[in-house]
């Protein structure tokens, strides 16, 4: 094995000996912030190489009340179509962006509710509320 792959399988091993030291679950949720915000991203660069009108302008209006026809489908087959080629020249998976992160080694605890104590009601104290 050349010393340029051992010095990267080390690096690697570092890196999830640092990750091991922060709960999977928070990992899972940052994850999958990661994937919400490349996703947009790789909306609004789609649209940018389109020329696509802006949000809420006539244009984009018309575009979008015109989704369902002939030409709506075939605005969005290439509009999939070029959202394909930016993600995969940066090497980004489309399909890891879309499904969840969690681990199932790992399932994320349960949220912690606070446990509700029974308050003692004075009788002889008038209700305001």
């Amino acid at each position: 094995m050349s010393a340029k792959w051992s010095n990267l399988r080390g690096m690697r091993e570092s890196r999830s000996t640092h990750a091991a030291a922060v709960p999977d679950h928070i990992l899972d949720e940052l994850a999958q912030t990661l994937a919400e915000k490349i996703d947009v991203l790789l909306d609004r660069l789609t649209d940018r190489a389109l020329a696509a009108p802006s949000a809420g302008t006539t244009a984009w209006r018309h575009q979008w009340l015109d989704r369902d026809s002939d030409t709506g489908r075939e605005q969005q087959n290439r509009r999939r179509s070029i959202r394909h080629a930016l993600a995969s020249r940066t090497g980004i998976d489309l399909e890891s962006l879309s499904s969840p992160t969690t681990s199932a080694a790992h399932p994320a605890p349960p949220a912690k509710r606070p446990r509700r104590t029974k308050r003692h009601v004075d009788t002889d104290q008038l209700c305001i509320f």
